[in-house]
């Protein structure tokens, strides 16, 4: 039995938030922790260093001390005053020559305490041999030859945490804090660097809206400056562009139509009424396919303004006119409230839709599924359906089929094209897809802004 090879691994770099501006105040934070991570480690290390070398020089202090009370001290008394000198952190004793320790001290001890007696005296350590440095001779013995020649093992005792010394919590407090301002900075510096980027998303997602949306405002740093003036530039040129393909549509327009019109004069002259009835024929072909063209190049204008729309109302005029033609239409569903769209486009793109429910399907149903992000107009019709190969060809301009999908085999295949411009231009889409129980639902899907 074939075993499925494990998914693969999922890069580190992808479990990053996507956004750029959580990603740059991640990589900030965890300079900053690295920073100051290393800045606590040298801050460790030096403050053990002088504890470490302050309990040195205490041991140092506690041995010159009992040097010095013992041999003020006759040596008949010495023994009476021991007792006085033991304490929870020293003991001192007397050791015969025999019991002397021969380990010779490394380190500063005997030198240091030559320094604080004036003379030298003979040290030797009590334990492991070497002695380690000043600071870990806090835990150790040592043996002190006096001036008259009597030696005296003088032992500090190390009591809890005699090691390395915590932090205070007033230091962590303040490490706690400048963390947490520090992050506050970092934070707001990288979401001012990075809202041009923001302004710039948006105004471009409005331009495909709106091309009459206002121009970025120029400012902040060179780079974004730049970057507004380079978007407002093209935004202009868009402009400029859509308004003379205006401006042509309409001469176009006129300019065919009226030789349109004088042909079909001239054909009414012709005596040959099958040959005159060709041409009339033709000339109707021709003026359709016009008519449809223009009205596809005008479906890409974006001049009229954006308003609020009663879903509901709409719907319930359109097929109050689809009765009039003798065609009924069940609506499923209601809109919860206005949609800030194109009126016209609107009417126009779910017209589309519904005249292909009744060419193709005989029959066509509008549902309506509304929520807070997307409004969903979906016209079922109980045709053929499209092939599911030719799904993504339907929408392109032009495109038909075969002409048998079509019972009057008319139409010049820009009717799904309109319905998917208008969607794009609502920010939207056109959905496509074959029903279970027979037939085609088109979804006209709008987001909510």
């Amino acid at each position: 039995m074939p075993v499925n090879p494990p998914p693969p691994e999922r890069p580190l770099w992808r479990a990053l938030p996507s956004g750029l501006s959580a990603r740059m105040a991640l990589i900030l934070l965890a300079g900053l922790l690295v920073a100051q991570g290393v800045s606590l480690w040298l801050q460790w290390g030096e403050r053990s260093a002088v504890v470490m070398q302050a309990r040195g020089q205490n041991f140092v202090d506690q041995i010159v001390r009992t040097i010095r009370v013992l041999e003020a001290t006759a040596p008949q008394q010495r023994v009476t005053t021991l007792p006085a000198l033991q304490d929870s952190d020293v003991s001192v004793a007397l050791v015969p020559d025999s019991q002397v320790s021969q380990i010779e001290p490394r380190g500063a001890i005997g030198s240091l305490i030559a320094q604080r007696l004036g003379s030298g005296r003979q040290v030797r350590h009590v334990g492991p041999a070497g002695g380690g440095p000043l600071g870990d001779a806090a835990q150790r013995s040592f043996d002190v030859r006096l001036a008259d020649g009597q030696w005296t093992r003088i032992t500090v005792h190390s009591g809890p945490g005699s090691g390395a010394p915590a932090l205070s919590n007033r230091l962590i407090v303040q490490l706690v804090l400048t963390l947490a301002v520090v992050m506050a900075v970092v934070m707001l510096a990288v979401r001012q660097a990075t809202r041009p980027l923001q302004q710039l998303a948006q105004a471009a997602d409005t331009l495909g809206h709106d091309l009459d949306a206002p121009p970025l405002p120029e400012l902040g740093s060179l780079e974004t400056r730049r970057a507004a003036q380079a978007f407002n530039r093209m935004q202009t040129r868009i402009q400029r562009l859509v308004s003379e393909r205006a401006r042509a549509l309409a001469a176009v327009s006129h300019d065919l139509r009226t030789p349109l019109t004088r042909l079909r004069l001239r054909t009414e002259l012709i005596d040959d009424a099958p040959l005159r009835e060709q041409m009339g024929a033709d000339l109707q072909a021709m003026a359709t396919m016009i008519d449809t063209t223009l009205g596809y190049l005008r479906a890409l204008q974006t001049n009229e303004v954006l308003r609020p729309i009663d879903i509901n109302a709409l719907l319930e005029s359109m097929t109050d006119d689809a009765r009039v033609l003798g065609r009924s239409i069940q609506i499923q569903g209601q809109a919860l409230q206005p949609y800030n769209g194109r009126l016209s486009a609107l009417r126009r793109a779910l017209q589309n839709l519904i005249d292909n429910a009744f060419k193709h399907g005989g029959s066509a149903g509008i549902r309506v599924d509304d929520s807070a992000t997307a409004l969903m107009l979906t016209v079922e019709d109980q045709g053929p359906g499209i092939p599911v190969h030719e799904m993504g060809r339907v929408t392109e301009p032009y495109y038909r089929i075969d002409p048998s999908r079509s019972q009057s085999g008319d139409g010049v295949g820009l009717g799904l094209s309109i319905v998917r411009d208008i969607a794009l231009m609502h920010g939207g889409e056109l959905l496509l897809a074959n029903r279970a129980t027979g037939g085609l639902a088109a979804t006209l899907s709008l987001p909510r802004r």
